[in-house]
């Protein structure tokens, strides 16, 4: 059975567009068929599914609100210009206090450091996701990882793949154990380099690179050789190359 949105509603979901407001209540959108079934099966939890009358889900979790809605208003509630039969509203998880000093153990982990762009972003998260690496640690002025773009740009990897926003001078200070890997213009280069099985890629910022701050932690500095002409790497390309070098020497 149909139901129409009230004003309420159409407002408060509107609002989870902007950051402001899915950080004042904690909620942010799933917007298409494929990502919010992956939603469900996953551990985040879900508050409400908002979708067409002939698009069905299972719910496993009791407290989860279903409503069928028209196209029209499906539209209205959407980040895409063409929505995907269903938008879910998800809780974010509460952030992890261990994860502030964090020592890392026998794992690799990705590093952001100022990452500005959230398709780079969603596709750090679903790349790391596809080597194996479970965890993504962001500075406090990255993206917001629940924008809706990031959220699209992960295709689910989000919801398997933990990441934590953080102070990153205190993750390199209680990680010093570790070796830090950095992409230079002038590091070594990645095919021939060294690689250890644990520690901590870190991505720079698309424009600037790893801030001043951080670079006194970087303790490899590595390089992806260039054959071609092209001024630069996307963030995003240079760390899947990166992440599938590591994999294929470890």
């Amino acid at each position: 059975m149909l139901t129409m949105l009230s004003k309420t509603q159409l407002s408060f979901l509107r609002s989870l567009h902007q950051k402001k407001f899915r950080q004042t209540y904690g909620k942010f959108l799933v917007e298409g068929d494929k990502l919010v079934r992956e939603l469900l099966t996953s551990q985040f939890k879900v508050d409400a599914i908002y979708k067409l009358p002939n698009a069905h889900y299972e719910i496993r979790n009791r407290g989860v609100e279903v409503f069928d809605v028209t196209q029209d208003e499906l539209s209205r509630i959407s980040t895409h210009e063409n929505p995907n039969q269903v938008i879910a509203v998800a809780q974010m998880p509460a952030p992890d206090i261990e994860h502030q000093t964090t020592v890392i153990a026998n794992e690799l982990v990705i590093v952001c450091d100022n990452l500005s762009d959230p398709g780079n972003a969603g596709t750090i998260i679903r790349t790391a996701d596809w080597f194996g690496i479970t965890k993504v640690f962001f500075s406090l002025n990255s993206v917001d990882i629940y924008n809706p773009k990031v959220v699209s740009s992960a295709k689910g990897s989000l919801f398997r793949v933990k990441c934590h926003y953080l102070d990153l001078k205190n993750l390199f200070l209680a990680n010093r154990h570790l070796k830090a890997y950095g992409t230079f213009m002038s590091g070594e280069n990645i095919y021939t380099a060294p690689l250890a099985t644990h520690g901590l890629i870190v991505i720079g910022n698309e424009a600037n690179g790893i801030s001043h701050e951080l670079l006194p932690f970087i303790t490899d500095r590595i390089s992806i050789p260039q054959f071609g002409k092209a001024e630069s790497l996307n963030a995003a390309v240079a760390a899947g190359i990166v992440m599938g070098e590591f994999a294929r020497k470890n």
